[in-house]
C-alpha cells in the first residue's frame, strides 16, 4: 500500500512537471493498466528547417516601391512607346450616339534622320531635321466592330520637336484626324502624361497619352470642333504590350 501511494504522487508530481520543457517523463515510467500518460509538450527546440525559414522571412527584402512614370522625359515616352501593341479602342460618337469598337496591332520603330519620309515632313514645315530629339514609325493594322470584313491599316511618322524641356512640335505625315500631314503642340506633364492638341482644317484634336505600367498604355482622345467648344467624338484606348514578337 506504502509503495503504491508512494507511486501516485511521483504521477502527480511528474505530471506537473511535464508541461515544463525543462522536464520530461519517459512513457516507460507509467505502467499499470489503470494509469494513463499525461500529453508531454513538445520543447522549444526547432528543426533545422524550421529555423531556416525563419530566418529567410526575417530577412526578405521589402517589396520594391511601385513603377510610376512621373517625372518622364518626352525622350523616355518615345523610347518607351517602341515595340509591338495591341490595342482596344472604345468610341462614342457624340453628334450621332453611336459606339465603336476597335482591335488593332500597333508596331511602333525608331526612324532614322535619313529617312525619306521624316526629310519631307521636316522639309515641309521648315524644321532642320538635326533638331528632332525623337522620331519613330508607327504602323497600324485593326478591326472595327461597324464592319468586321474591312482591315483598317496605315501608317505615319512623328517627328518631335523641343521648344524647352517639356513642351514642343509634334510632326506627323498623316495627321490622327485627316489624312494629311498634321503639325500639333505637345506637352509633358509632371505625372507623365503626354499631352497632344492638333488643329486641322475641319476639326480639332486633343490626345492624351500614359504608361500605367511599362508595358500598358493608356490614351484618351477627342475630337472638338474646329473652334474647340464642342465634342464630336471620345475615344479610350488600352494598349498592351505584346511580347511574343
Amino acid at each position: 500500500k506504502n509503495m503504491a501511494s508512494v507511486k501516485l504522487c511521483f504521477i502527480l508530481l511528474a505530471g506537473t512537471l511535464a508541461s515544463s520543457a525543462a522536464f520530461q517523463v519517459p512513457a516507460s515510467f507509467f505502467t499499470g493498466p489503470s494509469v494513463v500518460a499525461p500529453a508531454v509538450q513538445r520543447s522549444a527546440y526547432t528543426t533545422p528547417r524550421l529555423r531556416i525559414a525563419t530566418r529567410m522571412q526575417e530577412t526578405e527584402a521589402a517589396p520594391s516601391e511601385a513603377w510610376s512614370p512621373a517625372g518622364m522625359t518626352v525622350e523616355d515616352f518615345f523610347e518607351r512607346s517602341i515595340g509591338s501593341w495591341r490595342s482596344l479602342r472604345s468610341s462614342h460618337n457624340i453628334a450621332f450616339a453611336q459606339l465603336e469598337e476597335v482591335n488593332s496591332d500597333i508596331d511602333i520603330t525608331d526612324v532614322a534622320i535619313e529617312d525619306p519620309e521624316l526629310q519631307d515632313i521636316c522639309k515641309q514645315y521648315k524644321v532642320d531635321p538635326s533638331t528632332a530629339c525623337s522620331s519613330i514609325r508607327m504602323a497600324w493594322e485593326g478591326t472595327s466592330d461597324w464592319d468586321e470584313e474591312e482591315i483598317l491599316n496605315g501608317s505615319t511618322v512623328l517627328v518631335v520637336v523641343k521648344d524647352s524641356a517639356d513642351k514642343g512640335k509634334l510632326l506627323r505625315s498623316v495627321g490622327y484626324t485627316e489624312t494629311i500631314p498634321a503639325a500639333g503642340d505637345w506637352e509633358m506633364q509632371p505625372d507623365g502624361t503626354f499631352v497632344l492638341n492638333t488643329l486641322y482644317d475641319r476639326a480639332a484634336a486633343e490626345e492624351r497619352i500614359w504608361f500605367a505600367t511599362p508595358d500598358l498604355r493608356m490614351r484618351v482622345s477627342m475630337i472638338k470642333t474646329q473652334g474647340g467648344k464642342g465634342v464630336l467624338t471620345a475615344s479610350l484606348s488600352t494598349e498592351v504590350r505584346d511580347k511574343s514578337s
